[in-house]
């Protein structure tokens, strides 16, 4: 016991296997693997917690992170509400 924390490597659930994702959609392998190292960079750009935040978004989209802009805020606003769309309705189906 102690206060020892690892810094084990990342996960990204969903990218087992690039042939695999790339055989259930319309991208090819090296198209999947070149997104993923696009996430990846993305993702990491101000926080590196393998997420992409408001302040990512709109620096890969329009080089400016501090400024609003209204289409990266509808863009979030609107994947948030499906986001917690489909987790309230995923609660509700599962029992």
């Amino acid at each position: 016991m102690g206060c020892f924390q690892s810094k084990a490597k990342k996960q990204f659930p969903g990218y087992e296997d690039p042939v695999t994702l790339a055989s259930q959609t319309a991208f090819s392998v090296s198209e999947v693997k070149a997104l993923f190292e696009l996430y990846k960079s993305i993702s990491s750009s101000v926080i590196d917690d393998g997420l992409i935040n408001k302040e990512e978004f709109q620096l890969a989209l329009f080089k400016k992170r501090k400024k609003e802009n209204l289409f990266a805020n509808r863009f979030m606003a609107l994947f948030c509400y499906i986001i917690s769309h489909f987790l309230i309705s995923s609660v509700f189906t599962c029992h």
